[in-house]
């Protein structure tokens, strides 16, 4: 394995553990999520079940006043605490007359937002930013150990980081995939509930196909995680390219049982970068896309060699040791 290969599989993992770390614990949040929603179930069913259990008419009853201002504290309460960590979620609000089926309704989306806006949004954002960061600057890093010498750079702008967040990555941004996945598992939650009061079943019947539901959820929040991620990646790492002046790249595949035709037909093939497109010729090219790429140079310089280059910032010629580690590279240059 060359040079570039090498530190470009370090980069790539070095991303993915930081994703796979982050996953871990919104995993741990679902399932949390899913135990708070099957208590919120099981109490409006011993609250308004009848002899022969909780019907869909006994449901589509009235709250009360009391019940209505216990109910508005509880979403109040939900989205003070949603609006210490997202600002972008839009308040809820209580109608005056709503039947308990509604009530239900509102507490399910309440219980998700919180989900999705603190622990899926939110903390994805600041896991990718984290990502994007580090893999800018690894970029550079790798150039300068490729080089044998250091040359300034700009700084990561945060507001382009959130920029890329915003843009419709393969048709859609990832707050609007998000929360599009949040809606979708709202109604098939609602539709689950529907049918138990319809059918007079109780509420430990939806156990299991609460967390076949959920979980199926957590899998397309990976998906959408590793996706956005490598996107993320690959932009910083392009944005190093220019910053450098790095003028071609080649694309490298992880080869192996699971790669797919796509990637496979593209190992190897050289670009220009002023003229990547995601998706096209710069990775990801797919969900769940393994690809990467790596500075392409025409000469046969070799890693290690020490080149005497000069420093934009100081105007002196400066040398990188090729034994130098990432972290004493960031020290010494980014000082965070």
């Amino acid at each position: 394995m060359g040079y570039w290969e090498k530190r470009q599989e370090a980069m790539y993992k070095a991303g993915e553990m930081q994703v796979n770390q982050y996953y871990a614990k919104l995993e741990k949040a679902f399932n949390q999520t899913r135990r708070e929603l099957q208590k919120t179930i099981e109490a409006f069913y011993f609250e308004y079940a009848e002899e022969k259990g909780l019907s869909y008419a006994a449901a589509q009853r009235q709250l009360s006043k009391a019940e209505i201002g216990n109910l508005r504290d509880f979403i109040d309460l939900a989205m003070a605490n949603i609006g210490k960590h997202n600002q972008t979620v839009n308040n809820m609000s209580i109608k005056a007359r709503i039947t308990r089926y509604q009530a239900l309704e509102a507490q399910v989306d309440a219980m998700l937002r919180q989900l999705y806006a603190i622990d899926y949004q939110a903390a994805a954002e600041q896991t990718m930013k984290a990502v994007y960061e580090d893999t800018y600057y690894r970029t550079w890093y790798n150039i300068d150990q490729y080089k044998g010498f250091h040359v300034a750079f700009a700084r990561v702008d945060p507001h382009a980081v959130e920029k890329l967040l915003e843009y419709p990555f393969n048709g859609a941004s990832f707050s609007s995939r998000l929360w599009k996945q949040k809606d979708h598992l709202q109604t098939q939650l609602m539709e689950a509930l529907t049918t138990m009061m319809v059918q007079g079943k109780s509420p430990q019947a939806l156990t299991n196909d609460f967390a076949k539901r959920l979980n199926v959820k957590k899998f397309d929040a990976y998906r959408l995680l590793h996706t956005e991620s490598s996107f993320l990646m690959s932009e910083a790492t392009h944005a190093g390219y220019k910053e450098d002046g790095v003028e071609k790249y080649q694309i490298l595949a992880t080869l192996d049982s699971k790669t797919c035709d796509i990637c496979g037909d593209l190992d190897g093939e050289v670009y220009e970068v002023e003229k990547e497109a995601v998706g096209v010729n710069m990775p990801p090219f797919h969900c769940f896309c393994r690809c990467t790429d790596v500075p392409y140079y025409d000469d046969d310089g070799r890693p290690g060699e020490k080149r005497v280059g000069r420093d934009l910032e100081t105007g002196e010629d400066i040398e990188v040791s090729a034994d130098m580690t990432y972290k004493e590279w960031r020290k010494q240059y980014v000082r965070d």
